[in-house]
């Protein structure tokens, strides 16, 4: 019995591996928004507060002031694309928990948040 031990967790260990995973995550990386968050412009005509993008990296999402650090998930292949979700602690007015999925197909990133709300589809932002 003990002889079975090390072997299964050597092969949990392989499975688990977070340089695999960290790489899998890379296609949800980058500046992802809409033509008007892709170029800053005003929310409204006139107005002084502009409409961000949201910047994924392997420690977070930013949008504008407003971030989260995440905790990711393991990505999973689905029909034209990629699925993943994350623990989010966001902080704006003090830290918050999230539920979030991101789902990517196309090249258009959807993020569903636990309070039921949706962001997107949101295209890849042109590099400035």
């Amino acid at each position: 019995m003990l002889r079975f031990a090390v072997p299964i967790s050597v092969l949990v260990i392989a499975v688990f591996t977070v340089p695999a995973a960290a790489d899998e995550r890379k296609v949800f990386y980058g500046t992802w928004g809409t033509a008007q968050q892709c170029a800053r412009a005003p929310i409204k005509e006139g107005g002084t507060v502009l409409a961000e993008p949201f910047q994924i990296n392997a420690g977070g999402l930013r949008q504008g002031l407003f971030w989260c650090r995440l905790r990711w998930f393991p990505v999973q292949r689905r029909d034209g694309g990629f699925f993943t979700g994350a623990t989010a602690q966001c902080g704006e007015d003090g830290v918050r928990d999230y539920l979030m999925r991101m789902r990517l197909s196309e090249d258009q990133l959807t993020l569903h948040w636990s309070f039921q709300q949706s962001s997107g589809p949101l295209g890849r932002c042109p590099q400035s």
